[in-house]
């Protein structure tokens, strides 16, 4: 019996993974690359690299800094991310709910999804305030990290929960952020108990954040929202206030997916 990693193995096209290969190397740190960082970083040749470059670029997924002739990510993966989270269906059900939700204090409300270790916002409303915490979407941040992050994996079960967690970096973003597994465990206890996640300027000094899990019609959490606000805005015994209302604001969302259950 063929096993199904080997096979899809080879049924992989050399050139477009490559391809796949060079656009995944741009990230917050790397957001220019030359042709020589990118044939060193792959181990590919100069000018292999050179003609899949070129193919990108044409097509849009790259462009080149005519100053400096190294390369960016290109518009056209933002049109391509546009298309996509167009067809996700939970962004559509859930912003009624979202823009209520900012309405109700005018603080940045985000929403993510899990992917690996890492949330990736999918949904985001600004403060309307001169001063409020931003995340953009599509951005990237880890799970240990953020209330998003906490909520999104507290109500995994216990085997699944653990896996994860042992798969995350606990790095240190802050002075306050955890970064041992035995701590991170007992933080998603706490979120589990309480009934939603706390970023108390773990991510990032001067926010804090609150989030709670939405849950799937199979009683799975699928994403979760947040409201983030600097910590003047927002002291800890308010805290309590604003994750009552981001808690019902999660489960009405997920009534909206089909949940029948009350995790909470």
């Amino acid at each position: 019996m063929r096993d199904g990693a080997s096979g899809s193995r080879r049924r992989r096209i050399g050139a477009v993974q490559r391809a796949v290969d060079i656009l995944n190397l741009f990230g917050a740190t790397s957001p220019e690359l030359g042709t020589s960082e990118i044939a060193m970083a792959l181990g590919l040749h100069k000018s292999t690299v050179s003609g899949l470059v070129a193919t990108l670029a044409a097509n849009g997924y790259l462009d080149q800094n005519p100053s400096t002739r190294k390369y960016t990510l290109g518009l056209r993966l933002l049109e391509r991310s546009s298309v996509l989270l167009g067809q996700m269906d939970i962004r559509r059900v859930a912003r009624p709910h979202l823009d209520r939700l900012h309405d109700w204090k005018g603080e940045s409300v985000n929403m993510g999804i899990r992917d690996g270790n890492e949330v990736v916002y999918i949904d985001q409303l600004p403060s309307i305030h001169a001063t409020g915490m931003r995340e953009e979407v599509g951005k990237r941040a880890p799970l240990h990290s953020t209330a998003l992050g906490k909520a999104l994996i507290a109500w995994l079960p216990p085997s699944e929960l653990h896996s994860v967690v042992k798969q995350c970096h606990l790095v240190a973003l802050t002075p306050r952020t955890i970064t041992t597994m035995e701590e991170f465990l007992q933080e998603l206890e706490r979120t589990r108990e309480r009934g939603y996640g706390l970023d108390d300027e773990e991510h990032s000094l001067g926010g804090r954040c609150v989030g709670a899990p939405i849950f799937d019609h199979r009683g799975e959490p699928v994403a979760a929202i947040s409201v983030s606000t600097p910590v003047s805005r927002l002291p800890m015994e308010e805290v309590p206030v604003v994750a009552e209302m981001v808690r019902e604001t999660a489960k009405s969302i997920s009534l909206r997916l089909g949940y029948v259950q009350k995790p909470y």
